[in-house]
């Protein structure tokens, strides 16, 4: 634990009432660590009792699900991790934010586990945040997938190996969101990609990339309506 001096997390989002999944585990223990660094380091802003405050807003209900909803639980302790507390990100270790991390889950009705919550950038990926039983992503959402550039028939391409699909905040990506795809892990999906002529992908084949755009996805089709596709500047190899 830090011995630094105690900062406000202000401005951490709020958590939903309701995780899509919730296969990954928190010990009751990490949970009460956790709530002790939260009373002392985030309640001033959220409040003793998660209701929010006028500096910062609650950390359950639905507030978290307008600006989290879709997005993963990685995204949400990154903005944790590199952010709160706010002006003072270096005044909490990392493991405090976990345990607060555990904390806000157990408040939000996700069960303990046998196992600590770790910082594990792949389990956190996984864990889409939703509201219980609504598909992760619904279609016609602005997203975000990282994949391999993999040519088709004619001027048809592909996103092959993809991540999961998560709702993008922006059209194009900045270059920490670059950064941030290049260093993850590919998935098993894959994608059409429709107007990808006009990003001029020739150039791009076989290679890591970003893409955004609308989602659709049927019963047989998996496809993007491209609004950026961008190199991460690594090649997928095999």
């Amino acid at each position: 634990m830090g011995t630094s001096v105690p900062a406000k997390v202000c401005g951490l989002a709020a958590l939903p009432a309701l995780f899509a999944s919730a296969a990954f585990g928190y010990t009751i223990a990490q949970a009460e660590r956790g709530k002790a660094s939260y009373q002392m380091s985030c309640s001033e802003c959220h409040n003793s009792d998660l209701n929010g405050t006028a500096k910062a807003p609650a950390l359950h209900g639905d507030a978290f699900l307008k600006t989290w909803e879709n997005g993963s639980t990685y995204a949400l302790f990154v903005k944790l991790r590199d952010s709160m507390p706010a002006g003072h990100p270096a005044s909490m270790t990392e493991e405090e934010k976990v345990d607060v991390l555990a904390f806000l889950l157990q408040v939000n009705g996700i069960p303990a586990g046998q196992s600590e919550l770790k910082s594990d950038r792949n389990e956190l990926e996984n864990i889409q945040i939703a509201p219980k039983g609504q598909q992760a992503v619904p279609n016609f959402a602005v997203v975000r997938l990282v994949g391999c550039l993999t040519p088709g028939s004619g001027k048809s391409w592909t996103l092959t190996r993809t991540t999961e699909p998560e709702v993008a905040h922006e059209d194009t990506p900045t270059p920490a969101a670059l950064k941030d795809a290049a260093e993850r892990m590919l998935g098993a999906g894959a994608f059409g990609l429709l107007g990808a002529v006009a990003f001029k992908p020739e150039s791009h084949a076989g290679q890591k990339m970003e893409a955004r755009g609308l989602l659709y996805r049927d019963s047989v089709r998996n496809l993007l309506n491209l609004t950026s596709l961008e190199t991460t500047g690594v090649a997928c190899g095999n």
